[in-house]
């Protein structure tokens, strides 16, 4: 059995991530001793930020096992999975809860005075509702419809039993939604919810107290280290009204002494999400720094780092493709492809997402050429005119752009002898869309001209890539006026594009 390190906990770490989690890790531990030191109250909450394929879900579960490594108490939430229910507040505790049930099951006869605080939490805990306060002075309608009847029903069953036949009268009216309500019944109904929100204001109180005495006896019987670290996951992909009661409910309720929450977020989209509920003109920006003492930017992987992200999440079928030039490594193509093309990370995330779905739907038994597929998918994101494939085209513009950008060829020449080329890429694009804009039967033909002649290995490469298609689809059959399926592709990739992350 292999030896948990942090060298093994990042092992499989691809974008490099390594250092900013034990720089953070240093960061929130010392920076919550100097807040203890100065008798700074309160929990600690550090967002992560980075847009989608940045490996955020990555960094934290592996963040979650080095801090574990270190010996704090932590746990895990994922935001989004449970994001079908009403309050985050359920879904936070239960997991604190389940962290802490776990130790008094095995400790409970050693750990007396533990198991006490424990209970104090849960009961804390159990008191504590979110009190919506709607409207509770009187209003100038004495008429209450459909929202909030269960409420006032409550209210008046009190009364029925010195009402009589008026209180039933009453209820019965409320099922269908309109009834004439008294000022008494107002009046107690108010007194009610403000009693309601005063006793969740006391139980707010003894939980985050609570909480606390329990961490510290925590770590005095375990070993285990403060702070707690609560990691949420996901936020940006919640509902919006639920992402704004998680932080709500982060800000409120769990304002914890030694308590570091961790979210991670695309910031951008969450604001943006945000906008939907409160209006387009709504400082969601500024809205959410309010809920965040520090944010910290995970930087931007590199083209390299990024392709291997990609590849180790979406896992395509590769053998479905073939690249320009002899040797075959479309990690190394796509690498330079988004490089010499000048694509940004958004491009590059977007173009490989839907290069991912055309290569799920590609069932030919010839492979997809990616030297013509993976620029057209740019020039879709860019809007250009992709169904275009003469010589003056954006995608021959596109190439031609990077004469720098080359493959290394060594082939057997005519006489037999090894012949070394640097070839353009964009000499092989131009070659081979010269053909697809023929048919294919032509194309083969003059194949067997080219082999007689000394031609470059782009022109060579081509016509083998036409002729083993036309082999895969026809065998020995002819037919004078089949096309490529390269020129299928725009249709694809448009299709494709519709699919969106």
């Amino acid at each position: 059995m292999t030896e948990v390190s942090r060298d093994t906990i990042w092992q499989d770490d691809l974008l490099d991530r390594k250092g900013d989690a034990e720089f953070l890790e240093d960061f929130l531990v010392n920076r919550m001793t100097e807040r203890n030191a100065i008798g700074r109250t309160g929990s600690y909450v550090l967002n992560i930020n980075a847009a989608w394929g940045f490996g955020k879900s990555f960094f934290m579960e592996r963040f979650k096992r080095q801090l574990e490594l270190s010996e704090h108490p932590v746990v895990m939430i994922d935001a989004w999975k449970n994001d079908f229910s009403d309050d985050p507040y359920t879904n936070v505790i239960a997991e604190i809860e389940a962290y802490f049930q776990a130790f008094i099951e095995r400790e409970r006869e050693k750990t007396p005075k533990f198991v006490k605080a424990y209970q104090a939490v849960t009961a804390n805990a159990a008191k504590i509702s979110w009190i919506g306060f709607k409207g509770l002075a009187k209003r100038a309608s004495r008429y209450v419809i459909a929202e909030g009847t269960d409420e006032i029903i409550e209210v008046i069953d009190q009364h029925v039993v010195t009402t009589g036949k008026e209180g039933e009268d009453i209820g019965n009216a409320l099922e269908t939604h309109v009834v004439k309500v008294t000022d008494d019944i107002i009046d107690q109904f108010s007194k009610k919810r403000i009693e309601q929100f005063n006793e969740a204001k006391v139980s707010l109180d003894r939980f985050r107290e609570s909480l606390g005495e329990l961490l510290s006896v925590f770590e005095e019987h375990t070993g285990k280290k403060l702070p707690f670290f609560i990691l949420i996951d996901e936020l940006d992909r919640c509902r919006p009204p639920y992402a704004i009661a998680m932080l709500e409910r982060i800000k409120h309720l769990f304002d914890a002494d030694n308590v570091v929450f961790v979210l991670s977020t695309d910031t951008k989209q969450l604001a943006h999400s945000i906008k939907a509920v409160y209006g387009s003109s709504f400082e969601s920006e500024r809205y959410l720094q309010r809920f965040f003492t520090r944010t910290y930017e995970l930087p931007a992987p590199n083209t390299h780092q990024l392709i291997d992200s990609f590849l180790a999440s979406y896992e395509p079928d590769t053998s479905k493709w073939e690249n320009p030039g002899l040797e075959q490594d479309a990690h190394d193509y796509l690498t330079k492809a988004t490089s010499f093309l000048k694509m940004s990370l958004r491009e590059t995330e977007q173009a490989f997402d839907i290069l991912a779905s055309l290569t799920t739907v590609w069932n030919e038994k010839f492979p997809i050429q990616l030297g013509i597929m993976f620029p057209m998918i740019l020039g879709h994101l860019r809007r250009e005119e992709i169904d275009d494939f003469t010589p003056g085209s954006w995608l021959v513009n596109l190439v031609s752009s990077a004469p720098q950008w080359v493959t290394n060829d060594v082939y057997r020449g005519r006489g037999f002898s090894d012949k070394h080329e640097t070839n353009s890429i964009s000499s092989w694009v131009k070659e081979f869309l010269n053909l697809v804009r023929t048919t294919m039967n032509d194309a083969k033909k003059n194949g067997y001209n080219i082999r007689e002649r000394d031609v470059s290995f782009p022109v060579r490469h081509a016509h083998d890539i036409i002729e083993r298609e036309y082999q895969a689809r026809f065998g020995n059959v002819v037919n004078e006026k089949a096309r490529s399926a390269v020129i299928t592709y725009p249709d694809l990739i448009r299709h494709a594009g519709r699919l969106s992350v």
